[in-house]
């Protein structure tokens, strides 16, 4: 079993989420001005301050919402009022703040609530190295926001840098150029309102493909669609592909870390047979003889096809972009994948970079984007969750839950709620990171084992409820 060091903590970080009281699977995110608001921004500020010491600069970026700029002024006096320096990037996608606290920083905030609604907004903190801070690392700056914070003693300086975005396209290009070729193609770009409605238009341009823009102006409010790049609310673009006769759909979320594709024909692509795609061609021009693939447990079976394909190892992960970017640290795996198409090649999530990565991998097959997806083994997957009472204690639920369903199973893991695998398939129950509920997955050779797989999970949630 490939890095043990690695999966021997997960008993340590299902102790630590149960811990955390302020930090999430990823940061935090609520409803402004309504328990999540300035007072909260600007303690944050000042507890990663604390915990960087005096001198230290932190760079922040931040997606379009209406109530960023507000939150970002609270941050900003947060962290110059203990010591150290803000570094203001404007609106940016995540990877490019990971870019640039590598490039010039001690650690980071990106403000967004990524795909969530425009009445919401979140923290992210990232460490020196432009990934997440280890849950680790989560609890000792919990510490000092709930602790007593001081009155500080020298002031930090806000400083400005515009050219952030500029250097992350140079950045894609280089990158894309260096795997790939380009051939002639129309791409639509449903930018989403968000941070990334400028970025990938660009550099698909500039990589030599015609580009058609819809949605692609910063709009704090989201008006056109819900910022979820999901099947339900790509309509407007499903059409767009067929109407420009154009050979693919690329749509970001918020804050530009989550990219959808639809086929010429104006299907959805689902996340993990994208992100499967994309970590299968990357990884055939890896020169690493050892190839490792980190993917959350929510992640398709499709993966092991693409493993075997390339001789290399998964490794699974709770759910969350920190922990892919813990087993690219201490693993040594090229890539992360997400169940929702996330992708994680460097340290943090790629967005526009995977629309130029897609587009290069249809060139370099000489293969329409339904032709590409057809090649790969076909899995049924069905989502759904499930409310619980106020109070539930989910651990306890989902302990009661293995007691509670057949034991005809191949195996079965709790590192992240309760996964189940058999020959055929498998569901996964665990706990929402924002809401009072439990998600249920399944998935399963064709769609009828779908349907029992999720029905012998939800009759096993049932039960354990009583």
């Amino acid at each position: 079993m490939p890095c043990e060091k690695f999966i021997k903590k997960f008993d340590d970080y299902k102790k630590m989420r149960i811990m955390k009281k302020l930090f999430g699977t990823f940061g935090f995110r609520g409803i402004v001005n309504e328990g999540f608001g300035t007072d909260k921004v600007k303690r944050v500020g000042a507890s990663l301050a604390l915990y960087l010491g005096e001198g230290k600069t932190i760079a922040i970026g931040k997606d379009p919402r209406i109530s960023s700029d507000m939150l970002e002024e609270a941050l900003i006096e947060g962290i110059t009022e203990h010591g150290c320096n803000a570094l203001t990037l404007g609106i940016i996608t995540p990877n490019t703040l990971s870019l640039e606290i590598a490039r010039q920083a001690d650690a980071g905030v990106m403000i967004t609530a990524s795909h969530n609604p425009p009445e919401y907004n979140g923290i992210k903190c990232l460490s020196k190295s432009g990934r997440g801070f280890s849950p680790e690392e989560d609890l000792a700056i919990e510490t000092i926001y709930f602790g007593d914070i001081k009155a500080g003693v020298n002031k930090g300086k806000k400083l400005t840098d515009s050219k952030a975005s500029d250097r992350y396209r140079a950045h894609i290009i280089q990158y894309v150029q260096k795997l790939f070729p380009a051939k002639p193609m129309k791409i639509v770009v449903d930018g989403g309102g968000g941070s990334a409605s400028t970025v990938t238009p660009e550099i698909l341009e500039r990589l030599g493909y015609e580009v058609v823009r819809f949605n692609c102006k910063y709009d704090g409010m989201f008006r056109e669609r819900n910022p979820e790049p999901t099947d339900t609310n790509l309509e407007k673009l499903k059409k767009l592909v067929i109407s420009e006769k154009a050979d693919m759909g690329v749509a970001h979320d918020g804050d530009g870390d989550r990219t959808a594709f639809i086929d010429e024909n104006g299907k959805f692509v689902q996340g993990d047979v994208s992100a499967a795609i994309i970590a299968d061609h990357v990884l055939r021009q890896c020169r690493d003889k050892k190839k490792l693939i980190a993917v959350t447990i929510a992640f398709s079976n499709l993966i092991k096809d693409v493993s075997e394909r390339l001789g290399a190892q998964v490794i699974y992960t709770p759910v969350g972009e920190p922990y892919l970017a813990q087993a690219k640290l201490m693993c040594g795996a090229q890539v992360g994948l997400e169940e929702h198409g996330s992708v994680v090649i460097e340290w943090s999530r790629e967005g526009p970079m995977l629309a130029g990565i897609m587009a290069g991998i249809l060139s370099k097959e000489k293969m329409t984007f339904s032709e590409v997806v057809a090649s790969y083994p076909k899995y049924h997957q069905i989502k759904g969750a499930k409310t619980l009472p106020e109070g539930t204690n989910i651990d306890k639920i989902l302990e009661r839950l293995k007691t509670k369903i057949p034991l005809d199973y191949e195996k079965a893991t709790d590192m992240d709620g309760l996964r189940v695998d058999y020959p055929d398939g498998w569901f996964l129950v665990r706990a929402s990171g924002t809401e009072p509920k439990v998600r249920v997955f399944s998935e399963g050779n064709n769609e009828k084992r779908a349907q029992e797989l999720i029905k012998i999970a939800m009759d096993g949630l049932e039960s354990a409820l009583k």
